[in-house]
């Protein structure tokens, strides 16, 4: 997973556990890096204004601001499967978005 993705998706995981706090170590494993790695890619994150915080202490992590998050958007089944066809068919060159949307949408 190249830097730009991981840090897409390490937004997308603080923010799907939000407001739980998510501990460096529990992200490190979830995306196969070192706890340095996510500890610079949390910066970068700060420096570009995403509203990640750190708690301290005992259940402590980091997590994304839960004021400044959208609402998760809730499909019905039907919705959903009739994204998923539609996400299934797109060919290039939206092939790659296609499937990464496929992959949110699934998860």
């Amino acid at each position: 997973m190249d830097r730009t993705t991981r840090l897409y998706a390490l937004v997308e995981e603080l923010r799907a556990a939000a407001p739980r706090p998510r501990p460096v170590a529990a992200l490190a494993a979830r995306f196969e890096v070192s706890t340095r790695t996510v500890q610079r890619d949390l910066q970068a994150l700060m420096d570009s204004g995403v509203p990640v915080r750190t708690t301290l202490g005992r259940g402590g992590g980091w997590t994304v601001d839960p004021a400044m998050t959208l609402p998760p958007v809730h499909f019905t089944a039907d919705e959903a499967a009739a994204l998923a066809a539609a996400l299934a068919t797109t060919g290039t060159p939206y092939a790659g978005a296609a499937r990464t949307a496929y992959q949110k949408l699934l998860a």
